[in-house]
């Protein structure tokens, strides 16, 4: 009973690292279905979208999760007509474990200015891995206006995430294969120890 107990439990964490990597590769299939549901993000009455590109990862666009920290290209796209007309600021801060992004000190920095186009642009080189947040402030030139948006994301940590869930249910798993052979081998062996007595 025990055996069986322990041969059902190794097979639950070989599904477990097999879901790890399906995951990973869920992620990779995925790109289009992400950009449109996770890059996007409220401003005001409007939707504003964001993209993430890295001359290492050739042409690969990026939304949550940027695989390596170094040079990236940012775009974010306004979308609507009326933020085209308003002056828009971004700043990229690392993110305040107790939420107060305000108060951070800028990563990186556009300092307001109108995009007829809809297109802006950011070019930073990322030194450090860790979770960033995109502040984006959109004002009209007469002041009445402000609008605000909050987008987060992270910086060389999707790999490490994938490969530490592997490595955690690599372990189980090699864990619970010992603790099986040990307890089918271990029984084998008393026996016939008993045997010998006899």
């Amino acid at each position: 009973m025990l055996m069986m107990r322990l041969l059902l439990i190794l097979l639950a964490a070989i599904g477990l690292i097999a879901r790890a990597d399906a995951q990973a590769v869920r992620r990779d299939s995925a790109k289009a279905f992400q950009k449109v549901r996770e890059c996007a993000t409220q401003m005001g009455p409007n939707i504003i979208t964001f993209s993430f590109y890295q001359p290492t990862q050739s042409r690969s666009q990026f939304c949550e999760d940027i695989p390596e920290t170094g040079p990236t290209t940012i775009v974010v796209d306004t979308m609507q007509d009326e933020l085209r007309d308003m002056m828009v600021e971004i700043r990229i801060v690392e993110a305040d474990p107790k939420g107060d992004d305000e108060a951070a000190p800028n990563e990186a920095y556009l300092p307001p200015a109108q995009f007829q186009t809809g297109v802006i642009q950011l070019e930073h080189d990322f030194r450090k891995q860790g979770d960033y947040v995109a502040l984006v402030r959109a004002r009209s030139e007469d002041g009445r206006k402000e609008y605000n948006a909050r987008f987060p994301f992270s910086v060389g940590e999707a790999f490490l995430r994938d490969w530490t869930a592997v490595a955690v249910a690599t372990v189980v798993a090699l864990a619970l294969g010992a603790g099986w052979y040990a307890h089918v081998f271990g029984k084998r062996s008393s026996k016939k120890t008993k045997l010998r007595h006899a």
